[in-house]
């Protein structure tokens, strides 16, 4: 009797842990794609021209599949807001692309310290799935969570 309950936990473990570790490389990946789009090519390459959106979403993308193994294009979505895309002239809001499948972004926010700054922000969004699905071992997680970080950083230009 005391078999059953044992793997309950065990394989309840193994996904909360393999969940954790998502959240930890989701929230790593937007923050190295925002520092790059903030700091300009300099934080990559030694270049000073401000990288385009493009560029920012696939550091966050090699970030995201390197580190998780089931990651791919098809169940990560990156948003990147930068002064390379556009600013606002009226809200001096930086302006957006986004990358990958459908998740509905929350709308970017200006600076509060306009117009001297420019808040360029990376979003990415991971459709996870269990390492063991439920059902056969009571496994009480959902079949797929999605998990939402967002960074943002200034910018002078």
């Amino acid at each position: 009797m005391a078999i059953p309950l044992l793997l309950t936990i065990a394989f309840n473990a193994m996904n909360l842990a393999y969940f954790w570790f998502v959240v930890l490389a989701l929230s790593a990946a937007p923050r190295h794609g925002v520092q790059y789009s903030a700091q300009g090519g300099s934080a990559i390459e030694f270049s000073s021209a401000p990288p385009d959106t493009t560029l920012v979403s696939n550091v966050v993308f090699n970030n995201l599949t390197r580190a998780i193994s089931g990651a791919t294009t098809s169940n990560v979505s990156v948003q990147v807001c930068s002064s390379s895309k556009g600013v606002d002239s009226g809200t001096h809001i930086a302006q957006c692309d986004t990358f990958g499948p459908g998740y509905s972004f929350p709308a970017p926010a200006a600076d509060p310290e306009i117009p001297l700054f420019v808040l360029h922000r990376v979003d990415a969004a991971y459709t996870v799935t269990p390492i063991i699905p439920g059902g056969l071992f009571n496994v009480v997680l959902p079949a797929n969570l999605t998990f939402h970080r967002q960074v943002s950083m200034r910018s002078l230009y």
